[in-house]
């Protein structure tokens, strides 16, 4: 996991993290555009599978490299209650779910509606985009859809269930406690990636087409711990491929017996791709599920059949190594602020 600090009133608290990390920039795959079409000065024409797997992968490389996050409590402190209009607080909750209670502040976008226009249209340019949810993991689906379009969009780790738990329809729960192994696991480079076929003239309408076709699937982007577990155990795991997206050091520490590696940043590559297979349920582990999330719309756009695996290791076994050297951090987002909630439509 990668964090974007996006103010200088965080510099002090998360000094430590960035230690251990490179300090990324806010920028996109693609600049901003003007919201019509293709980023002005560089259009794209797709044409043929392999361009339109470049183009996603383009659009994703430098998301992966950098992952934004701008944690609760930077959202409490600077937008909430500092009131920094230079963020536009965004919640995928449901109808629902939003009129119970939500980030204080929000908008509220369904997930469904995701890839809508209107979406599209109520978005700003020359804002940073927050991204709220009931866990965490939608808003690194939007996020990396929306910066893939340009936008300069950062997701709240762990979501409500962090803010408020008592206000998210899907929590964290205590780790599984699940065996964490440490021997390799490899597989043979060289596959070739689904084909893919694209009615769009350019880019965007690619990366749109091609999300939307996942959105609107009905399909469940998101694997419990248990149903992995199960599956795992069923036939020598040979329903599903197990991708973790750890470091590599981290994941020779702990990891979910049986994944392979792929380090998220090197995961918008053909070369990483080819180690893929084409014919297998494909499940995304992280660290908190939330890269995985962002990993699993990207491999759905290239044609694969990815489940992003909920809370990720924490979930799995938040007592192994591999959580790395933010394991202290990344535990503290199990912890529950009770920030305030603001509740009604907002219509």
């Amino acid at each position: 996991m990668n964090i974007r600090s996006t103010s200088g009133k965080s510099i002090t608290r998360m000094a430590l993290l960035l230690i251990c990390l490179a300090l990324p920039a806010w920028a996109g795959a693609v600049g901003p555009g003007d919201g019509k079409g293709e980023r002005r000065g560089s259009p794209v024409q797709v044409a043929g599978s392999a361009q339109l797997s470049e183009e996603i992968l383009k659009r994703s490389a430098s998301f992966f490299a950098a992952p934004p996050f701008m944690t609760a409590e930077e959202v409490y402190s600077e937008v909430v209650k500092g009131g920094d209009h230079g963020f536009f607080l965004v919640s995928l909750q449901s109808r629902a779910e939003f009129a119970r209670g939500h980030v204080p502040g929000a908008v509220n976008i369904p997930f469904d509606e995701l890839t809508e226009q209107k979406t599209l249209d109520l978005l700003p340019r020359d804002k940073k985009i927050v991204l709220t949810c009931d866990d965490g993991h939608r808003s690194m689906v939007a996020s990396l859809y929306f910066n893939q379009l340009g936008y300069s969009a950062t997701a709240m780790p762990m979501g409500l269930s962090h803010w408020n738990r008592a206000e998210s329809a899907a929590p964290y729960t205590a780790s599984a406690g699940y065996p964490a192994g440490v021997e390799k696991t490899e597989a043979a480079p060289g596959k070739a990636l689904p084909p893919l076929s694209s009615k769009a003239a350019n880019g965007m309408g690619l990366i749109m087409e091609r999300t939307r076709d996942v959105v609107s699937s009905g399909r469940n982007l998101f694997m419990d711990r248990s149903e992995l577990s199960r599956e795992a155990a069923k036939d020598g795991g040979k329903g599903v491929f197990v991708v973790s997206i750890q470091r590599p050091e981290d994941y020779d520490k702990g990891h979910v017996p049986g994944a392979i590696n792929i380090p998220f940043k090197d995961l918008a590559s053909k070369e990483s791709l080819g180690r893929l297979p084409t014919d297998r349920k494909i499940v995304v582990v992280c660290y908190i599920g939330h890269i995985g999330a962002a990993a699993t719309l990207m491999l759905n756009q290239l044609g694969y059949e990815a489940y992003d695996l909920r809370f990720g290791t924490l979930g799995w076994n938040d007592t192994t190594e591999g959580l790395g050297k933010m394991k202290g951090f990344l535990l503290s987002l199990a912890e529950d602020r009770k920030y305030p909630v603001e509740r009604g439509s907002g219509k």
